[in-house]
């Protein structure tokens, strides 16, 4: 057993908020359950499915109202609660923006300019209207720091207008079976952006298949440098699960008062698996990032891979 199995182990015992419920092995409607559905189609991989050690074990209670863990390399689904049940994504939106953005194949390092046109409420002060930066920056602004005016601007920089580019991301989002998902805008502040704890899954099962989300998304913070003062800013990242016991390779989190705190994130385990995580609807911030880890540590508890 490695240090970092062990240090699951002791976090997991010193969390109060971690019993496992051991009644049933399965519970139906709107609670809990872990069984052997899937987010891949293919048989192939399928096969490579970890298997549940402890049949017994519905998982941790969470402050989330929906959440979803699925193994990254088979497609299946470890753990889910309220999986189908609709919910407010939040800045979630921009991971679905960003690869939108990236399928235009920009230049990374030709400068843009925001308009005042861009600016939305309650944003970060990373790149202001008038301003100009490469768009790898306004990429990091977006996908680190959630600003939603950088974000706002990567639409479009495309050159589409913004309902073509929605139109994309729906599109996109029905190419992968996001069938419960709907995009109203870029940025995620529009409540009616809407989708499941299983299609944001899905969704992050596609970027992790994008070389240049999984640099940026993973990021503690990052430089950026705006014009025209050359001023150079810190974009330090929402996602507060990155730099704890549990080891994040990317992910995204979201805000709304419709929504509260919402986190997607793919998480690598001590054992070397990959598990995708979605929680949907937890209190607060700490409560979100503490569902997070409480999935993480049940899921290398309760499963053995065969790898």
């Amino acid at each position: 057993m490695n240090i970092f199995s062990i240090l699951l182990i002791i976090a997991s015992i010193g969390i109060p908020s971690l019993p496992i419920v051991g009644h049933s092995a399965y519970l139906s409607g709107d609670s809990i359950r872990a069984d052997r559905a899937t987010i891949s189609d293919a048989p192939e991989n399928q096969s490579q499915a970890p298997v549940k050690k402890d049949v017994l074990s519905l998982g941790p209670q969470l402050s989330a109202q929906k959440a979803i863990i699925v193994d990254a390399k088979s497609g299946t689904v470890l753990f889910e609660k309220n999986t189908n049940q609709k919910h407010a994504m939040a800045s979630i939106v921009k991971l679905m923006t960003a690869l939108v953005f990236l399928d235009t194949n920009p230049n990374l390092e030709e400068r843009f300019e925001m308009i005042e046109e861009d600016d939305r409420e309650g944003d970060s002060e990373y790149i202001r209207p008038l301003e100009s930066a490469k768009l790898r920056d306004f990429l990091m602004a977006s996908l680190i720091g959630s600003a939603n005016n950088a974000t706002i601007s990567l639409s479009r920089a495309t050159g589409l207008p913004e309902q073509d580019f929605v139109d994309r991301m729906n599109e996109k989002a029905r190419s992968i079976g996001m069938n419960n998902t709907e995009f109203k805008e870029p940025s995620g502040l529009n409540p009616e952006n809407i989708s499941t704890a299983y299609d944001i899954a899905k969704l992050l099962s596609l970027a992790d298949k994008n070389e240049t989300i999984l640099e940026i998304a993973g990021m503690h913070r990052s430089m950026i440098q705006v014009y025209p003062s050359n001023i150079r800013r810190t974009v330090l990242t929402t996602n507060h699960l990155l730099g704890t016991i549990v080891f994040v390779s990317f992910g995204k989190t979201g805000y709304l008062d419709e929504a509260m705190y919402n986190l997607a994130t793919s998480v690598s385990l001590p054992n070397g698996n990959e598990v995708y995580i979605v929680t949907l609807g937890s209190q607060t911030n700490e409560e979100r990032v503490q569902d997070a880890k409480n999935l993480a540590v049940w899921a290398q508890r309760t499963y053995q891979w065969n790898n």
